[in-house]
């Protein structure tokens, strides 16, 4: 009897094993991309200039091959035969929205690339990649790459990626075992040897990340203005955010940056040797209590006169504030997120802060930090910090494409105008990539990256949200094709298929078992 039930066990295993096995093997299907290909006329739309802030009204857009033609106050009825048509009468055209702070995976056509395009986001900034193998999780360059040529010849569909990043420069405890010993970037050496990789590969951007030290990190600044690359990411907590304006840094990522350098022991804080197991509730009080408003505006002051442009992700100190609220946790959007994303990340990220949260004094102390960030980013607008929009999309509670739209309403509520918030996503994010002379605004000869909105989004900000249609890619995708991207995002998410193909690669991948063990 006993050898019988191991018979069957073992026949079981064997079944599961070949059903798992088929399902790998099983392609993906390609997302929707069912929009109407043509040239257009888009007839009585008032056009938000995003650079000025101010609406033109009773405009008629002409699209011809993906550019935008003409902007013109009287139909021109000469080239209505050739044009197709659209109603824009009471509706509101805007640019194509960036999120300027991402993580794709290989599979972000399941997922992610169709939640961008259904809200509008037709560019992104992707802030990882891979090492000197390609991974089996991560996007890396040749990913990015292959996604916007796909794009260049309409056989995919995805947001343009802006920018090649390398992966997360940390000083070597993100590296693992078996690569080349430089990608720790331990020292000026090892910097240098990364840059030069890194350059070789065709990137764009080092991705600096938190535990770089000192000597390492204007290494990196030094070889990266020799080879033409930004540094872009995190300040190390090592250098003091003075250095890393000298340095050059073209980009500093969140919301704690000017709460970690603006409270009495930054300088304590910077010094010790593991700031991570340091950084817990009673450490935020201190950030609150011993909050120094004059230092503050110095530093914002000097941000303000460098070259250095801030993304803060605000949203991403909400699940601190939120984790313990039903509406919160339950957020309807869930039902387009991997369902493996959900169970073994976002959860339990909730449950832990939620458990946090249990303690009262805790929970306020996550709420005044909350709040001193947004206060921050405010102060830093009108003192003339460059502000862009990014979510840091992969953390939990970020929902690819709606968190761009959950950003805007963050920078509104920091104090930023509606149209401030707009130029964060659209022509500032442009002009930070250097290609505003392609995209960012609706003007003549720019492509037409447009999305047409049922309100105004200068009156509220939300009404970013309220998306009737999409121009994009030499094509106009109609509300019904915009919901279908929406269904394919949703039928992916608990899709037992694509769950199964993300948990593979994730466990084949050296990169993100690094990272879970870290």
């Amino acid at each position: 009897m006993l050898r019988k039930l191991s018979f069957t066990a073992a026949t079981l295993v064997g079944i599961l094993a070949l059903i798992a096995t088929a399902f790998l093997l099983w392609p993906v299907p390609d997302m929707p991309r069912q929009g109407t290909v043509g040239d257009f006329l888009i007839r009585n739309v008032t056009v938000v200039n995003v650079e000025k802030g101010t609406l033109q009204k009773n405009q008629y857009v002409v699209v011809r091959n993906g550019l935008i033609d003409s902007v013109v106050f009287t139909d021109p009825v000469s080239a209505q035969d050739s044009l197709i048509a659209i109603d824009g009468t009471g509706k509101y055209l805007i640019p194509g929205l960036w999120d300027m702070h991402t993580h794709s995976t290989k599979l972000s056509s399941q997922y992610q690339h169709p939640l961008f395009i259904a809200n509008g986001v037709t560019g992104v900034r992707d802030l990882w990649g891979c090492m000197s193998e390609s991974d089996s999780f991560l996007a890396c360059i040749e990913d990015r790459r292959r996604w916007n040529n796909a794009l260049s010849d309409q056989s995919g569909l995805s947001p343009r990626y802006i920018g090649q990043s390398s992966f997360q420069i940390n000083g070597g405890s993100e590296v693992p075992d078996g690569s080349p010993e430089f990608f720790k970037a331990r020292n000026a050496d090892e910097a240098r040897q990364l840059v030069n990789y890194y350059a070789d590969a065709g990137a764009d951007i080092l991705k600096t990340y938190t535990e770089l030290s000192q000597e390492a990190y204007q290494a990196l600044a030094r070889e990266a203005r020799l080879r033409g690359l930004s540094l872009e990411g995190h300040r190390p907590i090592s250098v003091s955010l003075e250095d890393m304006l000298a340095a050059g840094q073209h980009s500093v990522e969140h919301p704690r940056l000017f709460l970690l350098e603006c409270f009495a022991g930054a300088a304590e804080f910077r010094a010790l040797e593991d700031p991570y197991s340091a950084y817990n509730p009673a450490l935020q009080e201190r950030l609150v209590d011993e909050h120094d408003e004059e230092r503050c505006q110095t530093l914002i002051d000097a941000m303000a006169d460098s070259t250095t442009w801030w993304t803060p992700t605000l949203q991403v100190l909400k699940i601190d504030v939120y984790a313990g609220d039903p509406a919160y946790r339950d957020d309807p959007r869930l039902k387009y997120i991997p369902y493996l994303f959900k169970k073994l990340m976002w959860m339990p990220d909730a449950d832990r802060k939620a458990a946090d949260g249990i303690d009262e004094s805790v929970r306020d102390v996550y709420v005044a930090t909350y709040e001193l960030a947004l206060k921050h980013v405010g102060q830093a607008h009108a003192s003339g910090v460059k502000i862009l929009a990014g979510t840091d999309v992969f953390d939990s509670y970020v929902f690819p494409g709606f968190s761009v739209h959950d950003e805007l309403v963050e920078l509104v509520a920091a104090g930023l105008s509606p149209s401030a918030a707009l130029r964060a996503a659209t022509i500032d994010a442009a002009i930070f990539s250097r290609v505003e002379d392609q995209f960012g605004s609706i003007a003549v000869g720019k492509t037409a990256d447009m999305i047409l909105l049922n309100a105004n989004p200068l009156l509220d900000i939300r009404n970013t949200q309220q998306i009737d249609g999409l121009f994009f890619n030499g094509q106009f995708f109609d509300r019904p094709s915009l919901d279908r991207l929406l269904a394919f995002a949703e039928q992916r998410a608990g899709s037992i298929h694509a769950n199964l193909h993300i948990l593979w690669d994730a466990v084949n991948s050296p990169l993100v078992r690094v990272q879970f063990a870290d």
